[in-house]
């Protein structure tokens, strides 16, 4: 597996570098907009194809629903509120079809553009962020008396986040990059995750964007022309840190790392088809007391709404 995310980070460092030689020797880069910005920088929604390959437990779906609420401050969208009440559900493959404890995620986002750093080819932003997680249970924490095995049936799970950060983006005709340095802190949670429960996290995200279908135009191909066929690699690396009883400072169970490769043919609009591998604590709730090890597909979409596509006024 080491070998495996030596071979991601390598090839990533390697499209990144040669496409910045590529830059200085005979690419122009466009202007990117705020909303292309955004664009990168929103959490896309997803429905996964069962369980995938790993330990999960047997599904139908996971889906991740995920609209965003954009409000513009002022006249040239240099502070923004974005709004989104995220939910998680996992659809158990047993008897019923079960949606058990859905993740309850609803967040709001203040987002600043730094306008004296920003040229015509790329964009920084910084932005703060308030959310809560929760499963909307209230049961015990533990199934018995003998506090060992925790109740992800009905056991309460509640969390209230304060997440900060930095994000980047750069644009050719037919790439964008993508870059986000964030933090956060849980500053209020149940009284049972006290020892448990890490209460900062650190993260790094890296996202490389390419039109393939508008490079093949430039070179020739016109089967191609007016054609759009995005391929996209994500790669995501955190940390968890602060007081977790069972494990010390260096312990390899506070990793959490993912890597998401995506592709959308020009036939499909608003859909993308994913492959993703994620090793790590499970982010799904009350059930973060694992590892979870897991390979899936599934499509992926991102929902937005009350965002005007407009070109923003540089200064």
């Amino acid at each position: 597996m080491k070998n495996f995310f030596l071979l991601i980070i390598l090839a990533l460092i390697t499209c990144l570098s040669s496409s910045a030689q590529e830059d200085s020797a005979r690419f122009r880069w466009d202007e990117i907009t705020w909303n292309e910005t955004m664009d990168l920088f929103y959490e896309p929604g997803y429905l996964t194809f069962a369980g995938g390959i790993g330990n999960m437990e047997p599904l139908l779906f996971e889906g991740n629903i995920i609209p965003y609420y954009s409000i513009g401050i002022d006249a040239v969208k240099k502070w923004a509120v974005v709004l989104s009440p995220q939910v998680i559900v996992r659809m158990y493959n047993k008897y019923s079809y079960p949606v058990q404890t859905p993740s309850y995620m609803p967040r709001v986002i203040l987002v600043h553009q730094s306008s004296k750093h920003t040229r015509e080819y790329h964009d920084w932003f910084q932005y703060v962020s308030l959310y809560h997680h929760s499963n909307g249970q209230d049961g015990y924490f533990y199934t018995d008396s003998t506090n060992t095995v925790v109740n992800t049936h009905d056991g309460s799970f509640a969390t209230n986040w304060f997440e900060a950060g930095v994000f980047a983006s750069r644009a050719h005709s037919s790439r964008q990059y993508y870059a986000k340095l964030y933090g956060k802190y849980c500053f209020n949670q149940d009284t049972m995750l006290n020892g448990m429960y890490g209460r900062w996290r650190f993260n790094f995200d890296l996202k490389f964007e390419w039109d393939v279908a508008k490079t093949l135009s430039s070179m020739g191909f016109r089967f191609f022309n007016e054609k759009e066929s995005i391929v996209s690699n994500t790669l995501k690396f955190g940390v968890i840190c602060g007081n977790v009883e069972k494990l010390n400072s260096a312990d390899w169970r506070r990793v959490v790392l993912d890597y998401t490769l995506s592709f959308r043919p020009s036939f499909l609009q608003d859909v993308t088809l994913f492959c993703q591998y994620y090793w790590g604590e499970d982010y799904y709730n009350i059930y973060f007391n694992r590892i979870l090890r897991v390979f899936r597909f599934g499509i992926t979409a991102q929902s937005r709404f009350f965002v005007k596509e407009q070109k923003m006024v540089k200064k």
